[in-house]
């Protein structure tokens, strides 16, 4: 469950319910607030808790320059992950030993890939502007959640054998390019 919330001072401010989640837990991350709750948490809970934060998140946001996306021309971009992810999806998915049930590419600037447990991969167009090793990353990443679908020990296991041990290196790497 999510609810989004518009801040005149901290921006979006994104709110979830988790079912496993024991405790409420403020992020920021690329200058943007995200509040994890329990799945019987409350609200108001949260926005008392963000209330308490204010003005630490405030100095940090002020603190990091925002990052954007250079600017792009997004058909083009869509008409180049249209030619290239499918058949690299394929490609690293045959030769690790994988399967995926489909593959939607979209727009989405607040995540580079996701996995849904059907084994249903979406990854974003924005994907191009990237290196090619790490859009290879990405697409791992997500054809590994069709076996694991957290970010475990085992999750991680099997993100090291695909990538030549270099899964936690590609990871700081791509952390560096904010959508």
């Amino acid at each position: 469950m999510q609810k989004i919330i518009e801040d005149k001072e901290l921006g979006e401010i994104i709110l979830r319910k988790y079912p496993h989640s024991h405790s409420y837990t403020i992020r920021l991350k690329h200058n943007r607030i995200s509040i994890s709750l329990p799945l019987f948490g409350s609200y108001r809970t949260a926005m008392e808790l963000l209330e308490q934060h204010r003005g630490n998140l405030l100095l940090k946001q002020r603190a990091v320059p925002e990052k954007h996306l250079p600017e792009v021309d997004e058909d083009q971009l869509r008409q180049q992950a249209k030619n290239y992810l499918p058949e690299r999806l394929q490609i690293l998915a045959q030769q690790y030993g994988f399967t995926c049930t489909s593959l939607k590419i979209n727009k989405s600037k607040g995540r580079w890939g996701s996995c849904s447990v059907k084994k249903s991969i979406n990854l974003s167009l924005f994907l191009m502007i990237l290196p090619a090793h790490l859009i290879d990353y990405v697409i791992l990443h997500e054809l590994c959640h069709t076996r694991v679908m957290n970010h475990g020990p085992e999750f991680w296991r099997l993100m090291d054998e695909v990538t030549a041990g270099q899964a936690r290196a590609l990871r700081k790497e791509l952390k560096s390019y904010a959508l």
